[in-house]
């Protein structure tokens, strides 16, 4: 399967339909918080341009690395969200020893974890950035908030569906940090 940054949005989207496992709901929820950041990014960099205010262009130029690169990182995410179940199924498959298959499963559930935290991020980011938005950008604004909050609940509900696969360490580690996310966001 080609790489999911390499594919059309059609190849994408024929892929997700398909009866094949994946990509599934985690590929998914990252390519849908990925989208989110580039449109808060392009928010920002469209708000800058029209801004009057010299501290509120510098404020929102200050934001864009930071979206950009939560953008890219949450693409890759989605590709490797792929990887990871596709192993969990090929360990599956060929009766793989227990601890390959704990490990499997601990990467199944990292993936969203980092989803969910980059869109978290990425949130925080579209908050500031909306204080400081052009007008003409608040269904762009909007949208991206609306695709990042996606991300982020489908990021989530993918850690705990993989939660009950998890033992030891990896299980407290990742239980941790994602009822601190749960937490942290209003749902």
């Amino acid at each position: 399967m080609t790489a999911v940054r390499q594919q059309t949005v059609g190849e994408y989207l024929e892929a997700l339909r398909s009866t094949a496992a994946v990509p599934g709901g985690g590929s998914a929820a990252a390519l849908c918080a990925a989208m989110g950041a580039a449109l808060i990014s392009m928010v920002a960099k469209l708000s800058a341009r029209k801004a009057n205010a010299e501290a509120d262009r510098a404020a929102l130029n200050a934001l864009l690395p930071e979206l950009d690169q939560l953008a890219d990182r949450l693409l890759d995410l989605s590709q490797q969200d792929i990887e990871a179940y596709r192993a969990v199924i090929d360990a599956r498959k060929s009766g793989a020893p227990n601890a390959e298959l704990e490990r499997a499963y601990e990467r199944a559930a990292d993936v969203p974890l980092a989803v969910a935290g980059a869109a978290a991020r990425a949130l925080a980011l579209a908050a500031d950035v909306s204080v400081r938005a052009w007008e003409m950008t608040a269904s762009d604004l909007a949208v991206g908030n609306e695709l990042l909050q996606a991300g982020f609940h489908g990021g989530l509900g993918n850690v705990a569906i993989n939660l009950p696969e998890l033992h030891g360490e990896a299980a407290v580690r990742i239980e941790r940090a994602y009822q601190q996310l749960r937490a942290a966001m209003p749902s």
